[in-house]
């Protein structure tokens, strides 16, 4: 069943109507034939079959509007429609006299006037009543009249009498292609009323605010599930009920029908010993008041959610501190990763966050928290190797009472239940026990956990983060990690660089760290000096950012000027210990050339780069095709367990 439905009266009208639904394209539109009563059968028929729109014409028009509620869109009958019916009678009969029009007022509107300017004599007769059509058409014969201009009712009646014409007035083809454009356009008006509507009517219904609306008369026309969860008052009792009747405590719906004035931020207490905020404001339309609403929210549920989970995220701290914002950097590698992290806040597939130790894995974890929709949920970390196995499986998925022995009486939620709506973040997720593994990705798959114990699975809607400083690929090669889960949680993955990869961001670092520090242990205008900024540019970060941190608050304590110098930054060394300030000191000892010396500080940073050529590279202020020579000429003494035992070379990273 077509949409628009154009019911023709006549059969002529009918073939013309479908001549130019087929030639405009009129997709939605169906053509059928039915005059008056019968009209009105074929648009209920067509109703039931889905039709949303009506299109019909004269008396047929009439009747069917007067049946419906749908849109029903008249084809009207223009000045043109009328002259070209009584050009048609006077050459059915030359010798015309009078000229019997007879119809109903929407099709024979200004017939007087247009016959009269085309000198011909007319009896006109506007149908009221259908029934009255044979009496007239009778009287009219009375009067000498032979030709008529009238519609299907008129014809049958002139046939009764016989001896008689009737001109028919036929609506042309622009005038259906109007009312079919129109009925086109009402039908999209309509769809997008009733799409509202339907928006409206949900919006209303689940918003967490009660909303009652009265008319003009104070009788209840909407009242929403919060309001029969606030008031105890049922629904279905109070539409169509004045508001006096439902509800005596609200006075002030009917004041506000008076007054015309909104009245916000009402609070009192009903008589259930609900606080609740109310706002009535009248509905005002064309100047005159139609009505008004009044909105609750129940104060006492809202006071003490709000105080549940400021408590509950207080205690836990289960908030992200830190957004992009707060990563302090300088080089184009970390700006490059920040701007990646970004993107993959804009959704909540898994993130892999990778990289060496202290480079602030959990920082970018909070900044993507922070850049999602989810920033306004809880944040909730774990440190997957700082607690025994034993406690893993609790921690995570939660317990009930008696599942174990020291459970709490009344059980424990876990982690993914506490970060419901917002992110969890798994950090050393390759300390994770393969029998954890395992169920771990089953939550991933399903989004439900089970806690210990017990047999319900609870809906959880929180995204996973994970961070490794290990290679977990490496470690699933290896049996050490599930393949199946690091699938799962490294749909999206982002490396951060070491420390040592962009040594540009000491300075803007180390600047900051003081600054902090010094506002801490409140000494104020300690700065690093030259030489110590130096020294650190060409320390070699095992620590990496974290590491940075420790020595520059070192020195912000133990420094006597407000200068940090070399030796603030790094302990003395313990001279039973082989550390990095012995090396430092004995690491050029009597007797080397200038060569041997070089090579032996390219190895020194080649080892403490793990074999890294992009980092030793960077380090040294050297091209990578400058070492790659050294390495193959075999100037440098590799370890035998790296990248010589391999057969590989070092590695490019």
């Amino acid at each position: 069943m077509k949409e628009i439905v154009i019911v023709a009266p006549i059969k002529s009208m009918a073939e013309l109507a479908a001549q130019v639904v087929a030639a405009h394209g009129h997709d939605a539109v169906e053509v059928r034939r039915g005059n008056m009563g019968e009209g009105v059968e074929v648009a209920r028929r067509a109703i039931r079959e889905g039709a949303e729109v009506i299109v019909s014409r004269g008396g047929t028009y009439r009747m069917i509007r007067a049946d419906t509620n749908l849109p029903v869109v008249e084809i009207k009958v223009t000045a043109f429609d009328l002259i070209e019916s009584f050009q048609e009678a006077k050459q059915a009969d030359p010798a015309l006299g009078l000229i019997g029009v007879i119809g109903y007022p929407n099709v024979i509107s200004g017939a007087g006037v247009i016959a009269g300017l085309m000198g011909l004599e007319t009896v006109l007769f506007e149908i009221a009543d259908l029934n009255d059509v044979p009496a007239e058409v009778a009287r009219q014969f009375a009067l000498g009249v032979r030709v008529f201009v009238g519609d299907a009712n008129v014809e049958s009646a002139v046939a009764r009498h016989g001896g008689g014409v009737v001109i028919p007035v036929r609506s042309g083809a622009q005038a259906i292609r109007n009312a079919v454009q129109e009925a086109e356009a009402v039908l999209h008006a309509t769809r997008l009323e009733k799409e509202k509507a339907q928006q409206f009517a949900a919006i209303i219904d689940f918003v967490q605010n009660g909303i009652i609306a009265i008319n003009d008369q104070g009788v209840v026309t909407v009242f929403n599930s919060a309001s029969e969860k606030i008031l105890g008052l049922d629904r279905q009792e109070a539409l169509g009920r004045r508001i006096a009747e439902v509800f005596p405590e609200e006075t002030r719906l009917p004041a506000t029908l008076e007054t015309k004035r909104p009245e916000i931020g009402e609070i009192r207490r009903l008589r259930n010993d609900t606080v609740i905020s109310s706002n009535h404001v009248p509905v005002i339309v064309d100047g005159a008041v139609r009505g008004a609403v009044a909105t609750y929210q129940d104060i006492t549920e809202v006071q003490r959610l709000e105080q549940k989970i400021r408590i509950r995220l207080a205690e836990n701290g289960f908030a992200a501190q830190h957004g992009f914002a707060d990563i302090v950097h300088r080089s184009k590698a970390m700006a490059e990763c920040i701007g990646t992290a970004r993107k993959f806040s804009g959704n909540d597939a898994s993130v892999l966050i990778s990289g060496p130790t202290g480079v602030g894995k959990e920082l970018f974890a909070q900044g993507i928290h922070n850049g999602s929709r989810r920033r306004n949920f809880p944040f909730v970390a774990i440190n997957c190797a700082a607690l025994p196995e034993t406690l893993i499986e609790s921690e995570l998925f939660g317990y009930v009472e008696g599942s174990f022995t020291g459970a709490a009486k009344s059980g424990k939620a876990g982690l993914f239940e506490m970060a419901h709506g917002g992110t969890i973040f798994l950090d050393e997720i390759s300390e994770l026990p393969m029998v954890l593994q395992g169920r771990l990705l089953r939550v991933l798959q399903e989004r439900k956990v089970m806690r210990l114990g017990d047999s319900r699975l609870i809906p959880v809607d929180a995204r996973v983060i994970c961070a490794s400083n290990r290679d977990l690929r490496k470690m699933v090669g290896q049996k050490q990690f599930r393949s199946d889960l690091y699938f799962r949680i490294a749909i999206l993955s982002l490396r951060i660089p070491a420390l040592n990869e962009r040594l540009e961001d000491v300075e803007i670092l180390s600047s900051h760290f003081v600054n902090e520090a010094a506002r801490r242990y409140r000494k104020s205008g300690v700065t690093l000096g030259p030489e110590a900024l130096a020294f650190l540019k060409n320390y070699v970060y095992e620590g990496n950012v974290r590491e940075l941190q420790g020595m520059i608050e070192r020195a912000v304590v133990v420094c006597e000027s407000k200068t940090i110098v070399p030796g603030d930054l790094v302990a003395a060394p313990d001279h039973g210990d082989a550390g990095q300030n012995g090396e430092r000191e004995a690491f050029f000892p009597d007797g080397l050339t200038l060569r041997e010396i070089e090579d032996s500080y390219i190895e020194r940073i080649f080892r403490k780069t793990n074999g890294s050529i992009r980092a030793t590279s960077a380090i040294l202020g050297i091209d990578r095709t400058t070492l790659w020579r050294r390495i193959r000429e075999g100037r440098l003494a590799r370890r035998k367990s790296g990248a010589e035992a391999s057969g590989g070379g070092a590695t490019p990273e």
